[in-house]
């Protein structure tokens, strides 16, 4: 598959995400199409080959990083979910400004943290390599 398809792939399924959140909320579909896009990003920027020299333990630390990052992710927002319901009783246009805030706010200390820490593994296989 040429990089450029699967870099229209990747923003088609970026585009169709924001779309439909927009238009009917949240869906658990989301946790299918986000990956899938992400895959689709790494395969046309040429870092999927990258992969095939990870070993088993970088592989395992990776999904044990994601798997807290999303746990502190899902925390986070129950945590603001609460406060905006039972704490402040929002209701109408300034509860779904505030949701949608505090879901950004709780995705980018956990981007940049399991960023960071991908980013760390991929410069370990850079520096094996060399």
């Amino acid at each position: 598959m040429s990089k450029r398809i699967s870099s229209i792939i990747g923003w088609i399924l970026l585009l169709v995400i924001g779309v439909f959140w927009i238009s009917f909320g949240y869906s658990s579909w989301f946790l299918l199409l986000v990956p899938l896009s992400y895959i689709s990003f790494t395969i046309s920027d040429g870092s999927i080959q990258k992969l095939r020299k990870l070993t088993i333990t970088q592989v395992v630390l990776i999904l044990f990083a994601l798997t807290v990052s999303v746990a502190i992710v899902f925390g986070l927002i129950q945590l603001a979910n609460y406060v905006i319901n039972d704490q402040l009783h929002l209701t109408g246009a300034t509860k779904t400004f505030s949701q949608i805030v505090a879901i950004l706010i709780a995705l980018y200390p956990i981007k940049i943290l399991f960023g960071s820490f991908v980013y760390k593994v991929y410069e370990n296989l850079n520096t094996t390599n060399h």
